[in-house]
């Protein structure tokens, strides 16, 4: 009897140890990420050829304690290697685990590596070779907690996730082993329709096609670990193969109802998928197609009930969650559309997504995609018509669309406001950046309950999407907390994405993922535009100039000088870089990175006209102390009194809530202030007056 341990990924354990029980595994012992068992030789190899979870199945040799690195040697070299493998075949060791005795793994595997070596030596005067790459024998050690190390042979060689059919996949694939887990998982049988609508790569639904058609995972694989090992008994794994490949004969044919069906946005992906399923001898039975999302429909009578099974996206790597949200809406949406009382099976690690789906969860499973903590929920599909409510918001979102999208169109400019918190219940802003929707929402009061807020928010991000007509990988989302504690708010990713606006005549770079912020304020828009057209010949301020949008107004408008403060490094480079896409270069265009207060306390140049929209509040650690609006403001303007020439021009903005200049105390100081906000109000900002203001501030003569 051999004793014997498939390892596997944490969250299939079970799975795993229903299928080594089918296959007549005994004595089982299960641990977290695999399982110890007991097979005869026959079951040895059948476990390899036709186990759907395993990661690997390794071969138990030895299992020792150590006190010091001298036992680890003298333990492994009492093991008869020449047993286990040829002279003539290369080897790798993987070792696993450290100790105050082996304290780096590299350590460890070179102690076991020297012991079979010499062993080898003394016996024939000759030694194996080490192979890293492609070793014909693996051994893989592993130390645990109580100084206890574990030798194995590796009988798989490769991962037995990798079939051999997924030669073409996309960035980001599931090992097939985990597709085999959501399969199972999912409850789906043979007997019901499987629909991919994100299909990708095709992997769930080849792993589920493979298990209808009875197609041993391991059927179409040419290396294994064991085949270097001595003890392989060669004619017994050819009866198994062959076995293998009647059941798959047999099993394709009882299989010819078009069942499986995978619908992916990318055409690159449905042929990498048609490849894959052709690959695998299943492409008769697997129909792909090029779909968005958007179009999914049940192309199944209303008796015929089946399940969808999808691994959407969920913002690891090429998006954020924030992007996704606008995706897990529709696809919620449309399940509760088109496909009534059948079962739904979404797999993601963002908790936060999924409930975007408003599905209740039937059952949940917890597991791992590589070092992602994940989860599994299936879902029975109930239809809800959508609260009556929603009109009064559709139909204020379309008239104010409507009424700005011509006007947008003459002016040539890219980013509008078309929603801004218009109805009570719907506190939500929407900014549109050409051809995509940023959404901000600020988090509803304790009073109201949560489950009503997010159905609101998800209402409201659906109905956007239809009604502005935007693809919905282009939303993106954004909660705002109210910051009470007046803490700074912080990076929220590091997408480090940029795309290029049009205002007017001008471009900027704007970022809408990583900051609560774009990188264009839109309600200074007639403030640029005026500033460009009073900085003819002037030299120019703008202070805590943020991402320089201001200083392009003033290059574009033929400013003698343009000079950007801002005390953030990261800020001042996107100035720069909006400065290069407007052909503004040269030495006449100045970038100051430093504390806007201290800057002016030192600073000896004179300026023609400044530019001032400073923050609420401000407590970054580069800044001797913090900086309050509402209380540092009469300092800030008399610092800017000093410097301004004895013609020039201020233009102070503020969207601070109750915030306004004391005209007095500016009389004292002999300076004049007039409330421009009227003359700079944009358009899709005209119904918030009391939040935007501004002041042209000059000298009194």
């Amino acid at each position: 009897m051999n004793y014997l341990f498939a390892s596997t990924i944490f969250g299939t354990e079970k799975l795993l140890e229903k299928e080594l029980l089918f296959l007549g595994a005994k004595n089982l012992n299960i641990i977290n990420g695999g399982i110890y068992y007991e097979a005869n030789e026959l079951l040895l190899y059948q476990s390899l050829m036709w186990s759907r979870i395993a990661s690997r199945i390794f071969l138990c040799i030895k299992k020792f304690k150590i006190s010091n690195k001298e036992d680890l040697y003298s333990n492994i070299y009492s093991i008869n290697w020449s047993k286990v493998f040829s002279i003539k075949n290369t080897f790798s060791i993987n070792f696993k685990g450290i100790n105050d005795i082996i304290r780096n793994s590299l350590f460890g595997a070179l102690i076991i590596k020297d012991a079979i070596v010499d062993q080898f030596s003394k016996q024939y005067f000759d030694r194996p070779n080490v192979d890293l790459i492609d070793p014909d024998i693996r051994i893989k050690s592993f130390l645990s907690n109580d100084n206890i190390i574990h030798i194995m042979l590796d009988l798989s060689g490769e991962s037995l996730n990798k079939r051999g059919y997924r030669k073409y996949y996309n960035t980001t694939p599931i090992k097939e082993n985990l597709g085999a887990a959501l399969v199972l998982n999912s409850e789906w049988n043979n007997n019901i329709p499987i629909i991919d609508p994100m299909c990708g790569s095709g992997t769930l639904l080849i792993e589920a096609a493979m298990m209808a058609t009875d197609r041993a995972p391991g059927l179409t694989r040419l290396k294994w670990g064991f085949q270097s090992w001595k003890k392989y008994n060669k004619n017994l794994w050819i009866n198994i193969v062959k076995e293998a490949t009647k059941r798959f004969e047999v099993g394709v044919k009882k299989c010819l109802k078009n069942y499986f069906i995978g619908y992916d946005y990318n055409p690159v992906a449905i042929e990498n998928a048609k490849k894959n399923a052709l690959n695998a001898g299943l492409s008769k039975i697997i129909k792909f197609s090029t779909q968005n999302l958007h179009d999914l429909k049940n192309i199944y009578s209303s008796t015929n009930i089946g399940i969808l099974l999808s691994n959407p996206p969920y913002g690891e790597r090429h998006q954020t969650e924030s992007q996704l949200v606008g995706l897990y809406i529709q696809l919620g949406v449309i399940l509760k559309k088109h496909f009534k009382n059948w079962k739904a099976s979404i797999f993601s690690s963002s908790i936060f997504l999924l409930n975007f789906l408003q599905m209740t969860e039937d059952k949940e499973y917890f597991l791992k995609n590589s070092a992602l903590n994940c989860i599994q929920k299936n879902y029975t599909i109930f239809f809800k018509e959508l609260p009556i409510e929603n009109n009064e918001y559709k139909d204020r979102l379309k008239k104010n669309f409507n009424k700005l999208k011509k006007w947008s169109i003459q002016e040539n400019i890219e980013c509008f406001r078309v929603y801004n918190a218009d109805l009570p219940n719907y506190n939500i802003i929407i900014d549109i950046y050409n051809k995509w929707l940023v959404i901000q929402e600020y988090k509803a009061p304790k009073f109201i309950h949560c489950k009503k807020s997010h159905k609101r928010l998800c209402h409201a991000i659906y109905y956007a999407q239809e009604i502005l007509s935007v693809d919905v990988n282009n939303i993106i989302l954004k909660i705002r907390h109210r910051n009470k504690n007046k803490t700074q708010y912080k990076k929220l990713f590091d997408s480090n994405s940029f795309i290029q606006i049009k205002e007017y005549h001008s471009k900027f770079l704007v970022n809408l993922v990583d900051y609560l912020d774009t990188g264009l304020f839109s309600d200074k828009r007639l403030i640029r535009k005026l500033l460009g057209k009073m900085s003819q010949g002037k030299d120019f301020l703008n202070l805590f100039s943020y991402t320089g949008t201001a200083s392009v107004y003033a290059g574009l408008g033929k400013a003698n000088s343009t000079t950007s403060v801002d005390i953030s490094n990261t800020y001042i480079q996107w100035s720069i870089r909006n400065m290069s896409i407007n052909n503004l270069r040269g030495s006449n265009h100045h970038f100051i990175k430093s504390d806007c207060l201290n800057w002016l306390q030192k600073t000896n140049k004179k300026f023609d006209l400044i530019f001032i929209n400073p923050p609420t509040f401000s407590n970054s650690k580069k800044m001797k102390k913090s900086f309050d609006l509402k209380r540092d403001y009469l300092i800030l303007i008399r610092y800017l009194k000093k410097i301004l020439r004895h013609k020039g021009n201020i233009i102070f903005s503020s969207s601070t809530h109750n915030f306004n200049i004391n005209f007095d105390y500016l009389q004292k100081m002999k300076l004049n202030a007039k409330n421009i906000t009227k003359k700079v109000q944009c358009k899709d900002y005209l119904n918030h007056s009391n939040i935007y203001h501004s002041w042209l501030i000059t000298h009194i003569e």
